[in-house]
C-alpha cells in the first residue's frame, strides 16, 4: 500500500477506550490516541468508564481539559454494568463515525495506528482490520512475563501475535470495524465477562464478514506485570473460553484446547499412577519435556541469564492456570 490518502478521503473514526480502575495505564493509552497523525477533525475519542474508584477519571478529565478543542472531541460515557462487553456497546451506540476502533486501557497505539487501519480497510474487502500486538510489561519492556506472553509456545500461533504476513484471518485484535456490522449481527453479548470479542467475531464470520490482518498496524499491550496477575488472568481466560465453547464451538480454535488437554493428562496420570506407577514416570517425562521446550522458546525469544531460567516455569504456570480455568468452565 503506497501513497498517502488525502485527508478529505479519510473516513470519520470513533476511537473507544473502555476502562475501570486503570490509573497506572490510562494516561499512556489516552495519549496514544491523542497523538495520532490522523486528522484531528476526522476522529473522536470516547472514554467509557465502569465506575472507577481510583484516580482514573481524574486523569481523564484533566487530559480532556488540556487537549480537547473545537477540532478534537473527547467524550466521557458511563458504563454502569462495568464489564467490557457493555462498555463497548455503550461506545458503539454513541459513536458518530462510520468506523469504530478500540484499544484496551493497558495498550498504547503507534502514532499511525488510525491511519494505517483506515488505509487498510479502504483497500480490502473486510468488515474489520487489525494488526500486530507487541506484548510488554510496564516498567520492564523486556521482562520474562512479556516474553512468555509474546511467544508462540506461551500463547499459540495467533496471527496478531506472531505473524508478519498480511492476509485474511479468523479474528483481529484492536480492530477497526465498519459500524454497520453491529447493526447487522447485533452488539456484544453482555453475558460474557471475557471473550466477548471471540464470540462476536464468530457471529460476524457466520454472517459472511471477513477479517484482515496487516502487520504494519501496530499496538503495544502492557500485560499484568506480576506472576500472580498473569496466572489469575490465564485462569479467567481459560474459564470463559470453555463457557464460550459450550455455546458456540466456532468461537474457538484448536489452540485454545491444548492447555485443557495438558491439564487433563496431568490429573489423569497423577491419579492413575496410584494404580499403575509407570504413569507417574510418563507424567514426569511430559513435565520435563514441557520445561525443556520452555528453555528453547525462551532462548529463541531473546531470554538470557535469569530470564532463561525463569521462563520455563512461567510457561508451565500459564498453561496450567489456563487449562485449570478451562476445567472449571466445564462446570460453570
Amino acid at each position: 500500500m503506497s501513497g498517502r490518502i488525502p485527508n478529505e478521503n479519510l473516513p470519520y473514526i470513533s476511537a473507544l477506550l473502555v476502562t475501570r480502575n486503570e490509573q497506572d495505564y490510562i494516561e499512556m493509552a489516552l495519549m496514544s490516541y491523542i497523538n495520532q497523525d490522523y486528522p484531528k477533525n476526522k476522529y473522536e475519542i470516547l472514554v467509557v468508564d465502569g465506575g472507577s474508584t481510583d484516580a482514573t477519571m481524574d486523569i481523564v478529565r484533566k487530559m480532556k481539559r488540556k487537549y480537547e478543542d473545537t477540532h478534537f472531541s473527547i467524550t466521557i460515557l458511563d458504563n454502569p454494568k462495568q464489564i467490557l462487553a457493555s462498555g463497548w456497546n455503550v461506545g458503539i451506540q454513541a459513536a458518530k463515525g462510520e468506523y469504530v476502533i478500540r484499544i484496551d486501557a493497558h495498550a498504547k497505539a503507534e502514532r499511525d495506528f488510525l491511519y494505517k487501519s483506515a488505509e487498510t480497510i479502504l483497500q480490502v474487502d473486510a468488515v474489520c482490520v487489525g494488526g500486530k500486538l507487541v506484548t510488554k510489561t510496564l516498567g520492564d519492556g523486556n521482562g520474562a512475563i512479556s516474553k512468555v506472553l509474546s511467544s508462540p509456545f506461551g500463547v499459540g500461533n495467533s496471527s496478531f501475535r506472531v505473524s508478519e504476513r498480511s492476509g485474511f484471518v479468523d479474528t483481529a485484535v484492536y480492530g477497526l470495524y465498519k459500524k454497520s456490522i453491529f447493526q447487522e449481527v447485533g452488539y456484544f453479548d453482555e453475558k460474557y465477562v471475557r471473550n466477548q470479542d471471540l464470540q462476536m467475531h464468530a457471529r460476524i464470520r457466520k454472517h459472511g464478514g471477513r477479517f484482515y490482518f496487516n502487520p504494519d498496524i501496530r499496538c503495544e499491550y502492557y500485560a499484568r506485570n506480576t506472576t500472580k496477575k498473569m496466572v489469575r488472568q490465564g485462569f479467567q481466560n481459560g474459564k470463559w473460553n470453555m463457557i464460550l465453547l459450550k455455546e458456540d464451538r466456532s468461537g474457538l480454535s484448536i489452540r485454545h484446547l491444548v492447555p485443557f488437554t495438558f491439564v487433563l493428562f496431568l490429573i489423569a496420570a497423577g491419579a492413575g499412577g496410584f494404580v499403575y506407577k509407570p504413569l507417574w514416570i510418563l507424567q514426569a517425562s511430559v513435565l520435563l519435556l514441557h520445561l525443556l521446550l520452555g528453555v528453547y522458546f525462551g532462548i529463541r525469544g531473546g531470554a538470557k541469564g535469569k530470564e532463561a531460567l525463569v521462563m520455563p516455569f512461567l510457561f508451565l504456570l500459564l498453561h496450567i492456570s489456563y487449562g485449570s480455568g478451562f476445567l472449571v468452565g466445564v462446570l460453570k
